[in-house]
């Protein structure tokens, strides 16, 4: 049982006996920030979801507060894994956009070849949920993806073959930095910094992002 558990307990049974002697219990207390701000979990109506637990672990993780600002900013994509938050560590938010979008395009160009093309997944398929049968109804503006299973894989080859040309202009220690953080083979981060593999992955992704770029 933690610190907070057995605070939590000890009040509970202080107010028990109080009720059964007759004394009128404990006035609430409104715990604050240090800045003096009311704390949310103390707010009338607040409800921690697992959501926001969620991001407040983020916040901790990347060593920032948890301000509404800072909960907000936990909420992207990029901080899903190390290839992302080493880019938060090192980079401007706006860089950050810019090198995030490339190494999601490239494992995206990757995951569609190896779907459509090889025939493999390369990720683990999750558990199927059941779903009622309902009625199926589409609108004339729903954009559905109509090609034959045929076309679809010639769009992966082509563009994956379009990736392959973009990293052809790295040196080889950048694509070999790059395709280990893709692989999730290299450590980025070890104890809340960027390691010497993380700072070459960023070099190379930035290197990688201009080339994208220019053509």
């Amino acid at each position: 049982m933690g610190k907070g558990s057995k605070t939590r307990a000890r009040a509970a049974k202080l107010a028990k006996k109080a009720e059964l002697a007759g004394l009128p219990g404990l006035a609430p207390v409104t715990r604050r920030e240090k800045d003096g701000r009311v704390r949310r979990s103390t707010k009338p109506g607040y409800e921690r979801t697992e959501a926001d637990v969620a991001l407040r672990a983020r916040c901790r993780q990347m060593g920032w507060p948890t301000r509404p600002e800072d909960m907000a900013r936990a909420r992207a994509q990029s901080l899903e894994c190390d290839a992302g938050r080493v880019l938060h560590l090192l980079c401007a938010p706006d860089e950050v956009g810019r090198l995030w979008g490339t190494f999601a395009g490239l494992c995206r160009a990757e995951a569609s070849y190896a779907r459509h093309y090889l025939g493999i997944r390369l990720h683990a398929k999750t558990a199927r949920i059941e779903m009622m049968r309902e009625r199926f109804e589409i609108s004339g503006d729903d954009d559905l993806d109509l090609r034959s299973e045929e076309e679809k894989a010639r769009t992966a080859v082509n563009r994956w073959m379009e990736w392959r040309g973009h990293i052809g202009h790295l040196d080889r220690w950048q694509e070999a930095s790059i395709w280990g953080a893709v692989r999730e083979q290299t450590a980025l981060i070890r104890d809340g910094a960027a390691t010497a593999e993380g700072r070459i992955y960023v070099r190379a992704l930035t290197k990688l992002a201009d080339v994208v770029e220019r053509r």
